[in-house]
């Protein structure tokens, strides 16, 4: 059996052939982060220095990505990241919740940085179906998954990585938002990030 080197013309029926890298080591889909970036297939957005808005406001703070209701594809979350560098006295955590959105957000503020993960510049990136915000006038979001617990004063006992994936678990429909949001209390100067792949509906 052989494989083709190089990537398949997307398609929705039919049959591809498997695929293989330039050294002939098989392709295949899932966790490969280096193929779906390499492919363009992986998108990214960060909020810096942020006060965290409650996971449930209506005025969210934090990060929000919006999957528009005529998108055409659902928004899967792979890798997110956060950092709570100053001290939350009411904080406990942050959750993913989702929102149903069948119309523009408002009052927005677009996220830092966004785009496919494939980085070809500091700015202007391609972005794909779905928006990420840092500030955004929403429907109320309700619990999804939680994501960690924080103490107040963790910023101030040393070094703590905050990341996970969420291995495509969660996925978000078109016209929904996707919302990385505090648990118990706002919190203050957090950093976000958070990967998703964009996945035609019906595949």
């Amino acid at each position: 059996m052989f494989a083709k080197i190089g990537r398949n013309t997307p398609a929705s029926t039919g049959t591809n052939p498997i695929r293989a890298d330039q050294l002939g080591g098989l392709v295949v889909g899932g966790n490969n982060y280096q193929d779906s970036t390499q492919g363009g297939e992986m998108f990214f957005a960060n909020a810096l220095d942020m006060e965290v808005a409650l996971y449930s406001a209506t005025s969210a703070i934090g990060l929000i990505v919006y999957n528009p209701p005529d998108s055409g594809v659902n928004m899967i979350p792979y890798l997110w990241g956060a950092q709570v560098y100053a001290t939350s006295a009411s904080m406990t955590g942050m959750v993913l919740a989702v929102g149903t959105q069948l119309t523009l957000p408002t009052t927005t503020t677009a996220a830092p940085l966004t785009g496919k993960t494939l980085l070809t510049a500091s700015t202007g990136l391609t972005v794909g179906k779905c928006a990420a915000y840092s500030i955004a006038t929403i429907l109320a979001p309700v619990l999804a998954w939680p994501l960690f617990h924080n103490t107040a004063a963790i910023n101030t006992v040393g070094a703590e990585v905050i990341s996970g994936d969420l291995k495509g678990a969660l996925g978000f429909a078109p016209g929904t938002t996707c919302v990385l949001g505090a648990l118990g209390a706002a919190g203050v100067n957090v950093n976000l990030a958070l990967t998703w792949k964009e996945v035609p509906t019906g595949l």
